[in-house]
């Protein structure tokens, strides 16, 4: 409304009024004055009609002429009330509804102009009332109430008009003070939400920066570790020794991968498991020098995981690929591994599978004593998930399944 906004708390609110009011006084007052006009003039009221033309044409004014401020406009819609009023109080006496267009004034003032302009139209009123009774005194006017005492029961007559006008200035003024302050409030409190809000979203922003730095920064020392052991495997004699150098790193990149995940997706507690399937096995074959031998297929579901998932699950996958390409393969050039994740009702089912020699049916998988399968169990336990480890029913390779229920409860690993 004219560059006002809501921050202008009751001026806002006092335009917008008055604008609405315009909006249908124009057409509502000309269906009813263009009646009242033809109805006074043939009864010879030629005074009133004439009242009514300059109302209807001052209604028109007020709406419709653009080179005026909304602050005229106001001013003459008090006019335009008071030549109604006055008009009615003179020629139709008590009878009319003068009196109590007097009191809509001093109502519609407090309504669209601050309280001074109530105060003004009192000092009107009174004065076209005491105006009224000078000409009933002087018999200027009819005033067929009453044969005598006729100015004292004008004055008793408008007096209450008046005094609902004194009333209205006092106490509209404490309404509108009582709304004006919550407006204040409102907007105080929302800049204070606002501020607040901001705060949050930066101390959430900061939290979150911390955060991928230290996976950020996990990941990097985790991959100095995994280096120096993966140098010192390279540079050991005892063959035995350096496998199990090459076990832990491959264990410990197994765990970076995770971290290096999240900071990439910049997700603190999820990881789409599935592509972090892709990156570990090549990570596990590249490492073991396997790229040319090993042939992989993957058929996975879109899962997500939550840390204290992922890493046991990646952790498992490590133990499993690579007793695969230790022991499954060998005097073979070449071999395959297909691996598949299936996701239904929270429950998840991880396969692997290779074409090697598969497990000595004399000694079966779940029986063997070694770091690997000791790892694969507590990790299990740890997941609350059921796995089976042992030969392909085919009786070439081997099979490892696991299954187990999604977790969405988010968290950091404790390990």
């Amino acid at each position: 409304m004219r560059g006002l906004t809501l921050a202008d708390g009751l001026d806002y609110w006092r335009n917008n009024l008055f604008y609405t009011i315009i909006l249908y006084l124009l057409p509502l007052a000309l269906i009813l004055l263009i009646p009242s006009m033809i109805m006074t003039y043939f009864m010879e009221l030629t005074g009133l009609a004439i009242a009514y033309f300059v109302f209807s044409a001052t209604i028109i004014f007020v709406a419709l002429f653009q080179n005026i401020g909304i602050t005229v406009r106001k001013y003459f819609f008090l006019g335009l009330l008071y030549i109604v009023a006055t008009s009615l109080i003179f020629f139709m006496g008590q009878h009319g509804a003068g009196i109590t267009y007097l009191f809509g004034v001093t109502v519609f003032a407090l309504l669209i102009l601050p309280p001074k302009a109530g105060k003004i139209t009192i000092g009107v009123n009174v004065g076209i009332c005491v105006l009224h009774a000078f000409f009933i005194y002087n018999n200027m006017v009819e005033y067929p109430l009453r044969d005598s005492f006729q100015v004292i029961s004008w004055i008793l007559i408008s007096g209450n008009s008046i005094l609902l006008s004194i009333m209205a200035v006092i106490f509209m003024p404490m309404l509108f003070s009582g709304l004006q302050n919550t407006i204040i409030e409102q907007h105080g409190l929302e800049r204070e939400l606002r501020v607040h809000q901001k705060e949050l979203e930066n101390s959430l922003t900061e939290k979150e920066t911390l955060l991928a730095e230290i996976h950020h920064r996990v990941k990097n020392n985790l991959a100095v570790i995994s280096g120096l052991l993966q140098l010192q495997a390279f540079k050991e004699t005892d063959k035995e020794f350096q496998k199990k150098l090459l076990d832990s790193t491959l264990r410990i990149k197994s765990m970076a991968g995770i971290h290096e995940q999240l900071y990439k997706a910049h997700s603190f507690s999820n990881i789409s498991f599935d592509e972090g399937l892709i990156n570990l096995t090549q990570t596990i074959i590249e490492t073991l020098g396997n790229g040319d031998r090993i042939h992989t297929e993957f058929d996975l579901d879109p899962v997500e995981l939550n840390i204290n998932q992922a890493v046991p699950c990646s952790l498992i996958v490590n133990e499993v690929v690579t007793n695969s390409l230790k022991h499954a393969f060998e005097n073979r050039e070449k071999g395959e591994i297909a691996i598949t994740l299936k996701y239904s009702s929270d429950n998840v089912l991880l396969r692997l599978l290779d074409d090697g020699s598969g497990f000595d049916d004399s000694t079966p998988a779940e029986g063997k004593t070694s770091l690997g399968m000791e790892l694969i169990d507590t990790l299990a336990q740890q997941l609350g998930a059921d796995y089976k480890y042992g030969s392909r029913g085919n009786g070439t390779g081997t099979m490892f399944e696991l299954k187990f229920t999604l977790s969405n409860s988010p968290g950091s690993s404790s390990s």
